[in-house]
């Protein structure tokens, strides 16, 4: 078991910020709601056959910035005044966030190896 050990609630007013907007299929099949936001640097569990072809691993941990596609995974100016959460836990773990597997602290990094950005927008460009 985890323990949320904090959860900070934040108004973020920035102009010029980019962020991961996350829709559609990279939160699971058939999710029509509006996307998630997510930083540049967020890291998040990744899995399937391009990762194990190319990696030799089931599972990994990329920085969803690298990600980015321009259909599910969009680069879009954050919101000029928008609520952000930050969360911690006593353990590092991988939260799911809107069906979305999401890295708190260094997360799993024991049990998952965690690519770099060049690794992962190589993933990116084979799925």
């Amino acid at each position: 078991p985890v323990t949320i050990t904090r959860v900070t609630r934040s108004m973020v007013v920035r102009t010029g910020m980019k962020v991961v907007a996350v829709a559609g299929e990279a939160r699971g099949w058939d999710r029509a709601s509006s996307p998630l936001l997510l930083p540049l640097g967020q890291m998040i569990v990744v899995a399937g056959d391009a990762l194990a072809a190319y990696f030799g691993v089931e599972e990994a941990l990329a920085p969803i910035g690298s990600l980015v596609n321009g259909q599910d995974l969009r680069l879009i100016d954050a919101p000029p005044a928008d609520t952000w959460f930050e969360i911690e836990t006593d353990t590092p773990c991988a939260l799911v966030i809107e069906g979305l597997q999401v890295a708190v602290g260094r997360a799993g990094r024991d049990t998952r190896p965690a690519l770099t950005d060049a690794e992962a927008r190589l993933l990116s460009l084979a799925a």
